[in-house]
């Protein structure tokens, strides 16, 4: 069986940008400038860029990548291989988090507070940064380009894979403030692909973590995560935990990959 070329999916997320962005600016020039916001407009453009490219690749999907596989994450043995992966994420996000704020706030956001609160306090745009979007970029960057580059270098282990596509989703951000998160996430969600032969583990995963962005800009629109947390004592705290539990989840992967070969 011909297998697809991994940059077929960087092509369908491209296309699928450039299309919505040119639907939505012919719409809001029929209708006339005035009587469409430029909240609108964005979140029209971000919400059909995400279900275009879902389309296509519901069209192109590498062939060997089947549904039954795709669900294989929540049946035994692999799902506590889905519970560790989620596991092993929430810590990740946090300290994150924790750590630009703390040491990196002033990289450049081009997004901007309020353009993202705008969005987020729009239910379309709520379902799209939380739901639609996490789910369209898992099957373009796990479910084809990681599972194609898998694929074609399996000789070479699981490493280049993760590697170029987390290299890759943090390039497509293109929001410098976004893309040190994007790239740790995407390492991350590359590993729970991997490990557990499923896209269930990073969709669930990557929905977590924009749920919680989203929920932060809601509760309070105000703070960034370390305030929220009641400043610089609470962010230790935080951290400390974090670590710990991040100890822990590795400690649990480890030893259920040194049961798995042991096994097999």
């Amino acid at each position: 069986m011909k297998k697809r070329s991994w940059w077929i999916y960087i092509l369908i997320f491209i296309v699928s940008q450039l299309a919505a962005v040119g639907i939505t600016m012919g719409a809001t020039l029929i209708q006339g400038r005035e009587a469409v916001s430029s909240e609108t407009v964005a979140i029209g453009a971000l919400c059909t860029a995400n279900v275009l490219a879902i389309l296509l690749w519901l069209l192109l999907h590498p062939k060997d990548l089947t549904w039954q596989r795709t669900m294989s994450g929540i049946r035994s043995p692999k799902g506590i291989r889905t519970k560790l992966s989620f596991g092993l994420a929430l810590p990740v996000i946090m300290l994150v988090n924790l750590i630009q704020e703390a040491f990196f706030p002033d990289i450049p956001d081009l997004v901007g507070d309020e353009l993202m609160k705008t969005i987020i306090f729009n239910p379309a745009g709520l379902l799209t940064v939380a739901l639609i979007g996490p789910v369209c970029e898992e099957l373009l960057f796990r479910g084809g380009v990681q599972h194609c580059i898998q694929q074609r270098y399996a000789s070479q282990g699981p490493g280049v894979a993760i590697g170029l596509s987390a290299v890759l989703f943090c390039a497509i951000h293109m929001n410098p403030a976004q893309m040190p998160a994007a790239f740790i996430l995407g390492i991350v969600l590359g590993f729970a692909y991997w490990w557990t032969d499923s896209l269930i583990a990073p969709v669930c995963i990557h929905v977590f973590n924009n749920s919680f962005a989203c929920a932060l800009g809601m509760i309070s629109p105000d703070d960034n995560f370390i305030q929220f947390l009641g400043g610089t004592q609470g962010a230790v705290i935080t951290a400390v935990v974090c670590v710990f539990w991040l100890y822990l989840m590795v400690y649990l992967i480890r030893r259920e990959m040194r049961k798995s070969t042991e096994i097999g």
